[in-house]
């Protein structure tokens, strides 16, 4: 048999002096594998014979039995191996799981799995990474070097983001770590990606992160295989299983160096085997945690001029040589004329800057080469918007809070239930649930309702006690429907459950969709209609639960990739005889009353709500729109007004409505004519996926990923 191998050169070897070798530090190597995409297996389906990339899955599974006969650079049995995300094509239902564990099944050594955008947006996995690894967020030790996997995918939704649950508990892990300790990081997303909330998410991420002696980051996601250097942090991605970049990652840590190699999977036959590798990484392994040059001590808006002042380390630095950049939002940036201080005014263009707040980056160049990244939040204060009161929670919020009367509930990612004084904003009690909770709640006049990925519905009084509870016994994502003293909530294995509020009691079960329910169902003449990721709108009766129809959406009805389109995100909206529907193809269109789809209304429609009035609906749409659509469907108006693509419904009070866009821009809107009353930046960029809660006295409530929760009222002339 001929033999050929293929090296290439494509070294990256970054500057320094080796370290001193440190005895807790033993030799050691890692896997990392990467977007196996195993499709989705129903549970009256039987698993198939073979998987996408089935035979580089198994491949990888022998391999890493074996020394790592990397040329010129051995490394020894890998010790565990990391897959980086997107494990699934279309998340966890029914076999699936038990498909990806199967594939694996022949693999010798431990293996560590993280989320991906495609886990956790159809049926997310949190349950399964919670029984496999303790949570979505976990770490381990190995050779001396520290492991931090984190979910970058969020929680039923494809845009990627380390939210406030996922950074409280990266700062809690990190603080436990020694500071000359490697530590590896490990998530789906490249944190660079503009998929993210950048620089909200990148900028802070990465200024966390330099706290400490993080040797590399590993993801996934591109399907690619690469080095970046992210802001002094080395990262690599890990290619895919099937593909022109099938393969896996081999990393090494020996005789104090630490090296990536990629090896790429070819095809073989009897006369030939090709065996290629690429190095991506070879540098020293650093003991400490990088310098920190400087802190933002100040940052804040004086006379339309931002006033920043930076303390430096040692303070020999602020008058010495230097180069520094500052940016407003990733967006405005300047650089000083004479960079020899450590106070600093940036003038306009501040005053085009939207009330509320922002995100201001720092970076700094010393001409040895050394250099560091800050980041610092600041407030544009406003003559007629006032920011009431602001709370930080240790977790993401993607439930929309619940105002009732003087009380505002908020439902929060690490399962916590809190009601708060919604004039100051203290919490008044707190009740926990055993997982995270992503459906807005539904206060009943007596009760709150809510769904958690523990696989409970729950009833809380207004004191915080548990009335009732129901095990639906899959993850309850979805807002429950209140109608009649019944409530409907669908949950993550596609069954839909009709609950006595008073008592909890089950009414019925409608078996199944085959695929998750995570919108809020709709009551409609006798119907409870809901969509759900098969890519079908259903229509069930009210009374016992029977099937009345079952279509496709507007977008999934055109064919291929019914799940991607699937009406599932947005609940549909009744007027009438009519039944309007949006989807995830951005498809609005009207259904009557046997499921047909009678008219094609609009395209690039994100959400839908319906007017207080009960005679049209308000649109928000993925080019930064917001629209108003008449029950005959003409269209009243439509404005150039900041949206975005995440499925929240507007809110309707009255003659207002609000919209808050995806990063945070919050627009007060006149019902009328559409005209925007006023905006204000709730949060420093980070998304939003709440809707906007809002009181009888007009102040709203806005939660947020970052785990911020916000109270913003329109101040009396």
């Amino acid at each position: 048999m001929r033999t050929r191998l293929l090296f290439k050169l494509a070294v990256i070897i970054l500057a320094g002096a080796t370290s001193t070798t440190f005895a807790q530090v033993s030799d050691f190597a890692f896997l990392q594998v990467s977007d196996t995409h195993i499709s989705p297996v129903l549970a009256n389906q039987t698993p198939p014979a073979t998987v996408r990339g089935g035979a580089t899955i198994a491949w990888f599974c022998e391999a890493a039995g074996q020394p790592q006969a990397i040329p010129g650079e051995p490394t020894p049995v890998p010790a565990f191996a990391l897959a980086t995300g997107d494990l699934t094509e279309y998340g966890v239902i029914d076999k699936t799981w038990q498909v990806f564990e199967q594939a694996f099944a022949t693999l010798s050594c431990p293996l560590y799995v993280q989320p991906g955008n495609h886990d956790n947006t159809w049926v997310a996995m949190y349950d399964i990474m919670r029984k496999r690894h303790g949570g979505e967020n976990y770490s381990f030790a190995h050779g001396g070097c520290h492991f931090a996997c984190i979910s970058s995918a969020s929680p039923q939704e494809p845009v990627p983001t380390i939210d406030g649950k996922t950074r409280a508990w990266l700062r809690q892990d990190l603080r436990k770590v020694e500071r000359d300790m490697p530590i590896f990081v490990a998530l789906h997303h490249p944190i660079y990606s503009n998929e993210f909330a950048n620089p909200a998410e990148c900028d802070t991420f990465i200024d966390l992160l330099r706290d400490y002696n993080v040797v590399l980051m590993l993801y996934g996601h591109g399907h690619g295989v690469s080095h970046r250097n992210i802001d002094g942090i080395d990262g690599v991605m890990g290619g895919s299983t099937f593909g022109k970049n099938s393969g896996y990652a081999v990393i090494s840590v020996q005789n104090d160096r630490l090296r990536v190699t990629y090896r790429y999977h070819r095809s073989t036959d009897e006369d030939s085997a090709a065996d290629e590798w690429a190095m991506l990484l070879d540098k020293p392994l650093t003991h400490n945690a990088p310098e920190r040059l400087f802190a933002i001590e100040k940052a804040g808006v004086l006379d339309k001029t931002l006033a920043v002042v930076l303390s430096w380390t040692p303070k020999e630095l602020a008058a010495s040589p230097k180069e520094i950049e500052f940016q407003i939002d990733g967006e405005s940036s300047t650089t000083p004329d004479e960079p020899t201080h450590d106070r600093f005014a940036i003038g306009p263009p501040l005053p085009e800057l939207k009330p509320g707040r922002h995100l201001l980056t720092v970076r700094a160049k010393l001409p040895d080469g050394r250099n560091d990244l800050r980041t610092a939040e600041f407030d544009v204060p406003s003559a007629y918007v006032l920011a009431r009161w602001r709370r930080e929670f240790p977790a993401a919020i993607k439930a929309g809070p619940a105002v009732a009367g003087n009380k505002l509930f908020v439902a929060c990612t690490d399962g916590e239930v809190l009601a708060l004084d919604r004039n100051t904003g203290k919490t008044l009690w707190q009740f926990e649930t055993g997982a995270e909770i992503l459906g807005t709640p539904a206060w009943t006049g007596k009760a709150l309702v809510v769904g958690s990925g523990d696989g409970n519905i729950y009833a809380i009084d207004a004191d915080g006690n548990e009335q009732w509870r129901y095990a639906a016994g899959a993850p309850v994502y979805g807002p429950p429907c209140i109608h009649e003293n019944v409530a409907y909530i669908g949950d993550n294995s596609g069954r839909l459950h009709a609950l006595d509020v008073q008592t909890g009691a089950h009414r019925w079960v409608y078996e199944r969709a085959d695929y998750a329910i995570e919108s809020q169902p709709c009551t409609w003449n006798g119907l409870v209609t809901f969509g759900a990721w098969d890519g079908l709108l259903y229509a069930v009766n009210a009374a016992d639960g029977t099937l009345a129809w079952k279509v496709p959406g507007p977008k999934s009805s055109e064919g291929r990739a019914t799940r991607y389109y699937a009406p599932a995100d947005c609940g549909p909206v009744a007027l009438g005889e009519r039944l309007f529907v949006c989807d995830r193809g951005y498809e609005l269109g009207a259904f009557d009353r046997e499921g047909d789809e009678v008219e094609r209304i609009a395209s690039t429609v994100a959400a839908i709500a319906a007017a207080s009035t009960g005679t049209a609906i308000y649109t928000r749409t993925t080019d930064d729109h917001v629209g108003k659509i008449s029950a005959a469907g003409e269209e009243l108006w439509r404005h150039n007004i900041p949206a975005g693509r995440f499925p929240v419904p507007p809110t309707c009070t009255g003659d207002t409505v609000y919209v808050c866009s995806n990063r945070g821009l919050l627009s007060a809107i006149a019902a009328s004519d559409g005209n925007v009353l006023w905006q204000y930046q709730v949060t420093a960029g980070f998304f939003v996926m709440a809707p906007v809660a809002v009181a009888s006295d007009e102040t709203c409530y806005v939660a947020a990923m970052d785990g911020s929760l916000t109270a913003v009222t329109m101040m009396s002339p």
